[in-house]
């Protein structure tokens, strides 16, 4: 066994496992291994070593390994892991990297060796990048950090985490980013503001997020399949801008619940965005929302909003924008208290909406003005939060940030720490995220009872 090892380690030096690889037949495992298995059998380690070490014993002490029977699944159980050193950097970058983490206990929060990300995110970026074995969540150690994932598969199958700040998910390619994930964003989070961004072929599909401040989709299926806690606003768009040429069905299928009795934005635009789906709002609510199959910059297409629920509470006032004659088929309005009213006098011919709505050719539910979203046209999540600058110079070498300005001089040990908060981008919005942080406080107060929602 020693000498296999020495033989293959040799092999992996010389970078000889690639070519290997690519001029292996697939069925020539069933003549190198026992079982008749196929290649695609050996995807992990274990069972590689197993054959490998079954294959040794039958050659009765051979001085060298066969590499040509070195799989692509095989090769890839060699490099693969989760890399506690990449998580704790905030960035696992490349392929198949950080992935089929198990993480539990204190290891499970990150970063493990410190408050915070040395550049306030874990970011993963590259195809099939970050994941987890199922029943190990991850959670940030502290808020006011974003969750970053760029490329095709990555955070996917499964990614769960809490304590986020922000999380932006795109993917330029084949997608699947950030599906059959789960995002908890941090309540009351003063350094982030809680919006989430997904953009790309079927991104954030299958997936989970609660406490989410504003929530975008874009591109075909993105949040589709979906179960979603919001406070704010909604916008889908049927086309990408990570993959223009994936459109469609964005929002479709999916559960939407709006837990504070503020004002809302809903926007479903473009080919049968937000189909199936169900939107239900706190009571005392005032909504805009907008279906149009043909907005501009969509492409173009029919049944936005075909289908949905929309479920009012009482108290709740919405005005109903269908713009397109073949928008909002077999759409269905629950009042439970509330009133509705549409803003399109040719929408007689749905009539499982109009029968319970009024027609209007204005808005009736007030000044309803959608919000700024911070990652909308940032997909690294730059914008969301704020950036925590700390300079420190202590005699005991603690690497942890202080909690205040300190300077204390002493006989036998100097500390002089400088702590400065400012946004990462555009300093002069700060005034205004202060103004919405104070008003997102005050909403948070009024919800105590809305959250029930949640756990419903």
């Amino acid at each position: 066994m020693t000498s296999m090892w020495l033989v293959l380690i040799h092999a992996l030096g010389l970078g000889l496992i690639d070519e290997i690889a690519a001029n292996t037949d697939p069925s020539d495992c069933s003549t190198n291994f026992p079982g008749s298995a196929s290649c695609d059998r050996y995807h992990d380690g274990a069972a590689f070593l197993q054959a490998m070490q079954s294959r040794s014993q039958q050659t009765l002490g051979a001085d060298r390994v066969d590499l040509e029977i070195l799989s692509q699944g095989a090769k890839k159980a060699l490099r693969a892991g989760c890399d506690i050193n990449m998580l704790n950097d905030g960035a696992c970058i490349g392929d198949d990297v950080c992935e089929g983490c198990n993480l539990l206990g204190a290891n499970a929060d990150l970063p493990t060796n410190d408050q915070f990300f040395p550049n306030r995110e874990l970011r993963c970026e590259g195809n099939r990048t970050c994941s987890q074995v199922v029943g190990a969540p991850l959670a940030f150690v502290s808020a006011g950090q974003a969750m970053v994932c760029i490329g095709d598969a990555t955070c996917t199958d499964v990614w769960f985490i809490s304590n986020v700040g922000a999380v932006c998910c795109s993917s330029a390619n084949d997608g699947d980013t950030c599906s059959n994930s789960s995002f908890n964003l941090t309540v009351n989070d003063v350094l982030c503001q809680n919006d989430v961004c997904c953009d790309g072929t079927r991104v954030c599909t299958n997936s989970t997020m609660y406490d989410v401040e504003s929530l975008l989709c874009r591109g075909l299926l993105a949040c589709s399949d979906s179960q979603v806690i919001l406070e704010q606003d909604l916008y889908c768009n049927a086309t990408s801008e990570s993959n223009p040429s994936s459109s469609g069905s964005t929002c479709s299928d999916s559960t939407f619940t709006f837990v504070v009795n503020d004002t809302h934005v809903v926007d479903c635009l473009g080919d049968f965005v937000c189909e199936n789906s169900n939107f239900s709002f706190n009571q005392n609510s005032a909504i805009s929302f907008e279906c149009d199959s043909e907005a501009p910059g969509t492409g173009g297409g029919q049944g936005a909003c075909n289908n949905a629920t929309i479920n009012l509470a009482p108290g709740a006032c919405m005005d109903l924008n269908c713009t397109q004659d073949d928008d909002c088929i077999d759409l269905v309005v629950n009042l439970n208290g509330g009133i509705c009213w549409f803003n399109m006098f040719n929408q007689e011919i749905r009539p499982n909406f109009v029968n319970v709505c009024n027609k209007t050719n204005s808005s009736q539910c007030g000044p309803i003005t959608p919000q700024e979203i911070c990652c909308r046209d940032d997909p690294s999540c730059a914008s969301c939060c704020v950036d925590i600058n700390i300079t420190t110079t202590s005699a005991n070498g603690s690497g942890f940030p202080p909690t205040s300005s300190t300077s204390t001089t002493s006989t036998t040990s100097t500390t002089t720490t400088t702590t400065t908060i400012y946004p990462r981008n555009r300093r002069n919005r700060r005034n205004r995220r202060e103004h919405r942080r104070n008003r997102r406080q005050n909403r948070r107060n009024r919800r105590q009872h809305a959250r029930q929602y949640r756990y419903s």
